[in-house]
């Protein structure tokens, strides 16, 4: 494997690849930066053009964006009280209070070098998990895929936000979007009520630059000249020096290394993503600290534990990605696309097949480790000044490249009408309080879950008892029956708690 790295390093050291990581990188540091954009937005937006350059320049440019936009978002957190995206929510809670204390220098600094930890931790776990798990997947058969991807859609359905109802009714939609096209079995058209455009199946370019990019769109027009200008003047900070930052990193090291092997393991589970593991993070720094008073209140600690986590889960939510071909996030089934886009179909044999261009996307995954600490650092002042740009001047092009990015892809102007239903669609969801991410995740998943059972039906000659007389499938199935038990006590305890207070009052 040591071998395979250096030749991959050789291969991708060269100008192109490391322009694309380092273009992404910069790109998505912006993005993430600016309130109500997110790196799933600029994937979603970006990667159509992706599509008309080799594969170890266009994912390289994905997988900076990925990590750029990641920590971009703990900027606008610490600067102004405002999330860029909802992976850095956690870091504003003490980022904030001390920017307030004009520590925001040392509070950027420390988020930058949690995330330096964090991604080499998802990185290793990354080179070194993949290939090895997938000499395990070679072994799966249908059966064990099915039971996999109903495992992923039940986590899908529980971290999807407060409601658990309408986490399922959000992963309801993205089956029945799925199943809109040609049976992958028959080979007869379903759902597509008679136009020609639909018996292929909806464009998940057009459905993720919809649900993501338009829907913010509508959004911001709405919120637009009614809610507080997040910034009017460029907000002086002092970067912490080099001294700082070593006591800083040495005074929280366990902090950010348990933290960091929260955010890998999160990570690598199928459907969960960068938006629960901050969380976590978070809570078990704070349960660890012996001043856990002071959370909330402007420590460092608060800052380096989620930073550390969600950077942490780029690398690590791309093993089940590239392993069994099911996204470990919003992001990474975007990912997953532009790869099938390439002509690289995720799975099991997706390394064994194309061993030098996997083992090069593991050591550009290394470069943009690097990458975003260099241009983190250096270009950090002029993330503060990206946050005055004129709201609509900035969704005006935001609008722009949603048209062209899905054009690009088909030059079919029914793509740009599914964009924009899904726009719609999208913001009646917001509005509602309904999780987007489920959708887009089943979405991907009903696909592989359909296939998988038929073809595991196909080869029991119809029998189910097939999926519970093989170990593997029989031990996911009943670990996904234990979770869906779970959840229903707990949504009963709180339900059950939510009457108590209800007959108090």
């Amino acid at each position: 494997m040591i071998e395979d790295l250096l030749v991959a390093a050789t291969v991708v050291f060269n100008w192109q690849t490391l322009a694309a990581i380092s273009a992404g990188t910069i790109v998505g540091l912006m993005i993430g930066a600016i309130p109500g954009l997110s790196a799933t937005m600029g994937m979603a937006l970006l990667s159509p053009f992706t599509f008309f350059v080799g594969p170890l320049v266009g994912i390289p440019f994905l997988i900076g964006l990925f990590k750029g936009g990641t920590f971009g978002g703990s900027i606008s957190a610490i600067l102004i009280g405002t999330p860029g995206t909802a992976a850095n929510a956690a870091t504003l809670l003490d980022g904030y209070e001390m920017r307030k204390k004009g520590k925001a220098g040392v509070a950027m600094m420390g988020a930058l070098n949690a995330s330096l930890v964090g991604d080499v931790f998802g990185t290793v776990a990354l080179i070194f998990g993949a290939p090895a798990l997938a000499l395990i997947a070679i072994q799966f058969g249908p059966h064990e895929f099915f039971a996999l991807v109903l495992f992923s859609l039940t986590m899908v359905c529980y971290v999807s936000g407060r409601s658990l109802a309408k986490g399922v009714m959000a992963a309801s939609l993205g089956v029945f979007f799925a199943l809109i096209g040609t049976d992958p079995i028959g080979g007869t058209p379903r759902l597509s009520f008679g136009l020609r455009e639909l018996q292929g199946g909806l464009n998940v370019i057009a459905l993720v630059t919809g649900l993501f990019g338009i829907t913010e769109v509508l959004i911001q027009m709405e919120s637009y000249g009614r809610r507080r200008k997040l910034a009017t003047s460029v907000i002086a900070v002092e970067l912490a020096g080099v001294g700082t930052q070593l006591r800083s990193i040495s005074k929280h090291l366990w902090t950010i290394v348990r933290s960091s092997l929260v955010g890998t393991f999160i990570g690598a589970l199928p459907g969960i993503g960068s938006e629960t593991s901050p969380w976590v993070a978070y809570g078990l720094a704070k349960r660890a600290s012996k001043t856990p008073e002071r959370f909330g209140k402007g420590t460092l600690a608060g800052v380096v534990a989620p930073e550390a986590a969600n950077n942490a889960v780029c690398a690590a939510a791309m093993i089940p990605m590239l392993v069994f071909g099911i996204p470990g996030d919003i992001v990474t089934a975007i990912l997953m696309s532009a790869l099938i886009a390439q002509g690289l179909q995720p799975g099991p044999y997706l390394i064994a097949e194309h061993r030098d261009v996997i083992f090069g996307l593991f050591m550009s995954v290394l470069f943009a480790t690097v990458a975003l600490y260099i241009f983190g650092r250096l270009t950090m002042r002029w993330w503060i000044r990206v946050l005055t740009i004129p709201r609509p001047l900035l969704y005006s092009v935001v609008v722009a490249f949603c048209v062209v990015g899905t054009y690009s892809v088909k030059s079919s102007s029914f793509d740009l009408a599914v964009m924009f239903v899904f726009g719609v669609i999208g913001y009646v969801m917001r509005k509602l309080d309904i999780a987007i991410a489920p959708l887009l995740l089943s979405f991907v998943l009903a696909k592989i879950l359909e296939e998988s059972l038929r073809r595991g039906l196909v080869q029991s000659d119809g029998s189910l008892l097939a999926f519970f007389e093989r170990p593997i499938t029989a031990g996911i199935l009943t670990l996904t029956a234990l979770l869906l038990l779970t959840f229903a006590v707990l949504t009963w305890r709180r339900y059950r708690s939510g009457r108590i207070e209800r007959s108090q009052d």
